[in-house]
């Protein structure tokens, strides 16, 4: 399966944990759809990964959720993308900690969060084109 399709299925998923009211698995799946977008761009333009952690003197794994955000507004911007645009993607920091929230704390997920979420998607999925 591309990448694409699983984008196209996780962003379905989360949209029917709106419907199941599973505010918890949703904001995952919505996370996780904007996680493989980027990705998908990040290879699709060749990103260099492992130079660009090098450049920041990160020992962090390549696609590491800690320098996901950076790397792809740096590869946004050197295919041209405008600085108003790359800016939007600060919408996946709050993605991220609600993922977090959802699978490593007690604490649950509400619906206005997960429809931020899928709000939050949206705009992930329109800027990395």
């Amino acid at each position: 399966m591309a990448f694409a399709d699983k984008v196209a299925e996780n962003k379905r998923v989360a949209e029917k944990c709106m419907e199941i009211k599973a505010y918890n698995a949703g904001v995952t799946r919505a996370y996780y759809s904007a996680f493989l977008r980027i990705k998908d761009y990040l290879i699709d333009k060749q990103f260099d990964y492992k130079d660009f952690l090098q450049k920041r003197g990160s020992n962090e794994m390549i696609f590491s959720h800690g320098t996901l955000q950076a790397a792809v507004a740096d590869c946004l911007m050197k295919n041209g993308k405008k600085p108003v645009d790359v800016y939007k993607l600060f919408v996946l920091s709050s993605l991220y900690e609600k993922r977090k929230r959802a699978d490593y704390t007690k604490e649950n997920i509400i619906e206005p969060e997960l429809k931020a979420s899928l709000n939050d998607l949206n705009t992930v999925l329109s800027v990395v084109t």
